[in-house]
């Protein structure tokens, strides 16, 4: 059997899977979170993945418990509260509050972060031409959300779905920069499973506790809900989280973040033919200056 690290452009491979499998999972997002708040929503996607990534790594024999350091545990159970416990909690209402169409607008900036923080804390290059795609995709943003609020949302809908949806892309980019180093060295199912258990762990007493948590669980629970929430789950976070972290793991930070950033183009076109979200001159601009600053900021 040829070690992935043979395949020729792996890490390409994966990258641009990660981006297909998270747009397919975030229409699925959008339809389950009409019906689960964003709080059981992660709650709920965490806990399939958890079945299933088990399984997964008894069909690779792959070890649950490897002989590394305590610390590299930490590192990847920090990483998880971060970028899966609070990151994704914030993207599922933003993803609430904006529609799939304006959240892909929202999702460039993944780019520009991943590419400032692989620069600052990894020491990877950083052309003068990628500060002209993150002036680019900055003014994607600001097209985008001074866009016309759909019907049923309001402008402050928008400015909030805007503004939470990049801090979640921004806690998201330190959670990978965070355990880009030992990435190299684990298997990404092992990083996967520890991440998400660590985030499951959080959540869990978040939602005993909250002040609506029985209606949080029975949401969650609800049969009505898993024929959106079921794929989304697999899609969005069992094979859309291996695949990316195996992109990382495979080339540098910011060409993983290239493709990842493709994303945004196929969330853009699946929420025009699946959900119906209208296709405006001003949608399109804010997609074509975001894309075209994503290629700048990694090329």
């Amino acid at each position: 059997m040829v070690p992935m690290s043979g395949i020729p452009y792996i890490g390409e491979i994966l990258s641009l899977s990660a981006a297909l499998f998270w747009a397919i999972g975030v229409i699925f997002f959008k339809l389950a979170g009409e019906r689960m708040p964003p709080l059981a929503l992660n709650l709920y996607k965490n806990c399939v993945a958890l079945v299933l990534l088990p399984i997964t790594m008894l069909i690779a024999s792959e070890a649950f418990f490897p002989e590394v350091p305590l610390k590299w545990w930490l590192l990847m159970a920090g990483s998880g509260v971060i970028g899966i416990a609070v990151a994704d909690t914030m993207f599922f209402f933003s993803l609430e509050k904006l529609g799939a169409g304006l959240t892909a607008v929202v999702d460039t900036s993944y780019t520009p972060l991943m590419l400032g923080m692989s620069f600052f804390f990894l020491s990877e290059d950083m052309a003068p031409k990628s500060l002209v795609g993150a002036v680019l995709i900055m003014g994607a943003l600001l097209v985008g959300s001074a866009a016309k609020p759909d019907k049923g949302k309001t402008r402050r809908d928008i400015v909030v779905g805007t503004v939470v949806g990049i801090l979640g892309i921004f806690l998201m980019a330190i959670s990978i920069v965070m355990i880009k180093g030992i990435l190299s060295h684990v298997s990404v199912l092992w990083a996967t499973t520890v991440r998400i258990t660590a985030a499951t762990v959080v959540l869990i007493p978040i939602m005993i506790f909250h002040p609506r948590g029985q209606i949080l669980f029975k949401s969650a629970l609800s049969s009505k809900t898993w024929t959106r929430a079921f794929p989304a789950a697999v899609f969005g976070t069992y094979l859309a989280m291996i695949v990316w972290l195996g992109g990382m793991k495979y080339i540098d930070v910011h060409r993983s973040a290239l493709l990842n950033q493709m994303s945004a183009i196929f969330i853009f076109i699946f929420a025009v033919i699946f959900l119906k979200e209208p296709l405006t001159r001003r949608r399109l601009l804010a997609i074509s200056l975001a894309a075209a600053g994503a290629f700048l900021v990694a090329y």
